[in-house]
């Protein structure tokens, strides 16, 4: 069995997608298959893939119409054949060593997902950030929980578990098995299908662990979804409702409320700097079914006019 699939959505990526390509295929685990899905490209990433594809046989390249990375990345998990799933965005990189320490990390503590540090890689002045995963996670918790390189049954802190995992896939890898055995994919949602999938995830898994190793370049642009100032921003809600389905059909929601809504708030605090000036009043209206009335009363003194 290859040990790590791979899984790559492409969208009009020609500018950063060999750079992309080739930190994928110099990794030092060989053992890997790289699965490229380009999602209906207008650009040259297709013919870009392709060209990689007759030179490393290790990399499998498919064609659709344009459906969202979200569909992208669930077609590819329904090919993937690998022990472990990880995933890389087109327009980013990660460090030659990422899948092997990712890997070798799951085997040793014998886990079904594993987290690593990153990078945030800002395009524009070349400059970067370095995250600290625990010392984030332990500050959003109030308490100390998460140590490197020490598993933790999720089970532990499930009461936490949107707190946590509510966040970026591309710095781990999960168990193959068992996003298969329960079907998790990715939602039908312009935005934070990365954070639905996590939680999803993280419901079904037994035991994870953080490592310190800073193995993911995420680059950031002007024309990134998370920083743009456009009323693409308006999708969050969708993203909520996905969520809510997620916890409700897993039977989970009551248990979870009070931390949904924490990650709502958060959420809205986080979008609410790129809403246009004219559909402020708007968004700030349409939290209120998310928060609950005793919440939405303390924020709208703050945002309404």
């Amino acid at each position: 069995m290859v040990k790590v699939s791979v899984i790559v959505p492409i969208y009009n990526a020609e500018k950063y997608l060999v750079r992309c390509l080739d930190s994928i295929v110099k990794q030092t685990l060989n053992d890997i298959e790289i699965i490229c899905i380009d999602d209906g490209s207008t650009d040259s990433s297709f013919s870009i893939l392709k060209d990689y594809e007759k030179s490393d046989k290790r990399i499998q390249v498919y064609k659709q119409v344009n459906q969202g990375q979200g569909a992208a990345r669930n077609k590819a998990i329904s090919i993937a054949k690998g022990e472990f799933i990880g995933f890389v965005d087109a327009d980013d990189y990660i460090e030659p060593n990422m899948f092997e320490c990712l890997y070798n990390a799951a085997k040793k503590y014998d886990v079904d997902c594993v987290h690593a540090n990153y990078n945030v890689f800002f395009t524009e002045n070349n400059t970067f950030t370095e995250s600290n995963l625990a010392q984030a996670m332990n500050v959003r918790m109030g308490k100390n929980i998460i140590y490197y390189n020490i598993p933790m049954y999720i089970s532990d802190i499930k009461a936490n578990i949107i707190t946590l995992f509510a966040g970026p896939i591309w710095n781990k890898i999960y168990k193959t098995q068992i996003l298969k055995e329960y079907h998790i994919e990715f939602p039908n949602c312009k935005m934070q299908e990365d954070s639905c999938f996590n939680v999803n995830a993280h419901l079904f898994f037994e035991r994870c662990v953080f490592i310190e190793d800073k193995l993911y370049n995420y680059c950031v642009t002007s024309k990134s979804t998370s920083t743009g100032v456009s009323d693409i921003h308006f999708n969050i809600f969708d993203a909520f409702d996905k969520l809510k389905t997620i916890l409700e059909d897993n039977s989970v929601y009551s248990k979870y409320e009070t931390y949904y809504q924490d990650y709502v708030y958060l959420m809205f605090l986080i979008h609410m700097p790129h809403i246009p000036e004219e559909y402020k009043n708007e968004f700030v209206s349409r939290i209120e079914p998310y928060i609950g009335e005793e919440r939405f009363n303390n924020l709208k003194t703050n945002y309404l006019k």
